[in-house]
């Protein structure tokens, strides 16, 4: 575990920081990468790659604080410290998905047209699970989303395991759940990027949403942090959510298409 990357004087570099400012270089650069094949106005990527993000960090930040209230509570200085790590990717999804749409609408009222939000929300869906890679390879660097204890299990689930440190720097042989989310969302990321043109608009991001979601609440079953709620991670509860929203979105675009590929690339 390398929580700490380097220091400048008394300033810390967190590799979860890192992580996570390479982690969004790269999804916007994929982002922009594809809006300049496949849509007419590109540029659009970027501002609402911006609103997104800025979206994404806030909501997230929130989500992380409420889901540790009991420690902010008391440490409301700390409720905006993103460089010492802490963020909730279900907050950070609902965050830049608010931002991005609400700039869509107000972009589509005051400003030029944009491109359909279909194929917007397509061409970052392999982007937003690259820079979902390096967030949980920021994970696995400061050791939060750690695995539970893992001794005397039998294969194959012995196959998941190392001897791994959990947040505190405990080392225990623990299943491996940020490199598994780590390979998932590498592999989702190739998918998308591989399948986008061949999907009706919209559906990338619906399959993006439920993939993801789908890995999340399986690999809650293997971790050793966070809080149970009926039975439940409540991560694994927003996982169930947003497969929900996801196969809603996915009959819904599907009805809108007919079932059939859609040419992408108009405005």
């Amino acid at each position: 575990m390398f929580p700490i990357l380097f220091r400048i004087g008394s300033h810390i570099v967190y590799s979860y920081t890192v992580s996570l400012v390479i982690g969004m270089i790269a999804g916007t650069w994929m982002a922009y990468h594809l809006g300049r094949t496949r849509l007419s106005t590109p540029s659009v990527v970027l501002d609402a790659g911006f609103w997104g993000l800025l979206g994404g960090l806030l909501g997230g930040r929130a989500g992380y604080v409420l889901s540790n209230w009991a420690y902010y509570v008391d440490h409301v200085d700390k409720w905006w410290a993103l460089w010492e790590g802490g963020l909730s990717w279900h907050g950070a999804l609902i965050g830049g998905c608010t931002a991005m749409a609400v700039w869509t609408l107000a972009r589509g009222w005051l400003g030029p047209p944009v491109p359909d939000w279909r194929d917007l929300f397509d061409v970052i869906s392999p982007g937003v699970a690259l820079g979902g890679a390096f967030g949980w390879l920021g994970c696995l660097l400061s050791g939060c989303a750690f695995g539970a204890e893992a001794t005397g299990y039998a294969p194959p689930l012995s196959w998941l395991t190392a001897r791994l440190p959990d947040v505190y720097g405990v080392e225990e042989v623990r299943f491996l759940t940020q490199p598994a989310m780590i390979l998932w969302c590498l592999l989702l990321c190739l998918f998308l990027w591989g399948t986008w043109r061949q999907l009706p608009r919209g559906l990338s991001f619906a399959l993006f949403l439920l993939l993801y979601a789908l890995a999340d609440f399986a690999i809650g079953f293997l971790r050793g942090d966070g809080s149970w709620r009926y039975g439940l991670w409540l991560s694994q509860w927003f996982a169930a959510g947003e497969m929900g929203a996801a196969l809603l979105l996915g009959a819904y675009v599907l009805t809108r298409s007919g079932g059939s590929a859609v040419s992408k690339g108009s405005t």
